[in-house]
């Protein structure tokens, strides 16, 4: 587990470097305001299935961006709600294939609802295994990062993507999770 983190302490701190020095230099695909997602996406982020915002920090289409969403999932005995926030930042050379990585914690609340048919019954489900993260308590945090492909119009419009993103928390490390996104670019020229 140290060697992970060592690792993820690594990503983390080179990503900060490169984006120092992302920030001094100017976009080449500028735009009237920064460039703004809306998308649902598959597995990624949220673990289950999740509505997401983005944002460019900049006046343009690529570079340093936030993005936040709802998610979760239900079924015959229990349920999950997830709230993803994270940081990204997304490079291209033609404004249209963007490579993405980056870095967030996602709030996770798992409740077991099933009933074991005896009065007074309890059970603790924790610790429990929810998409290969083991979460100790009904309330979670656990860390994810990013890395992936979009394909994005330069003018907006239905923009979708895929990407592999790993999950951690205090309890281990998955590093084989995927996300597919699909959604709408909005622009300004």
């Amino acid at each position: 587990m140290q060697k992970q983190l060592v690792v993820i302490v690594i990503l983390i701190s080179s990503f900060f470097s490169t984006n120092s020095w992302a920030q001094l230099t100017p976009s080449k695909f500028q735009e009237a305001a920064p460039r703004q997602n809306i998308y649902v996406e598959l597995g990624g982020n949220g673990i289950a299935f999740n509505a997401m915002y983005e944002t460019r920090f900049k006046k343009s289409a690529d570079g340093i961006g936030f993005k936040a969403g709802l998610g979760g999932f239900t079924n015959y005995y229990e349920k999950v709600f997830t709230l993803p926030l994270g940081v990204n930042w997304l490079l291209t050379k033609d404004n249209k294939h963007f490579f993405e990585m980056g870095f967030g914690a996602t709030f996770l609340h798992y409740e077991d609802t099933f009933d074991w048919g005896w009065p007074g019954g309890s059970y603790d489900p924790y610790p429990m295994d929810v998409a290969g993260l083991t979460i100790d308590a009904k309330n979670s945090v656990f860390g994810h990062m990013t890395l992936g492909y979009r394909r994005q119009p330069a003018n907006g419009g239905i923009m979708w993507g895929v990407a592999v993103t790993p999950q951690f928390n205090e309890n281990g490390f998955w590093p084989v999770w995927f996300g597919l996104k699909f959604g709408y670019s909005f622009a300004r020229k």
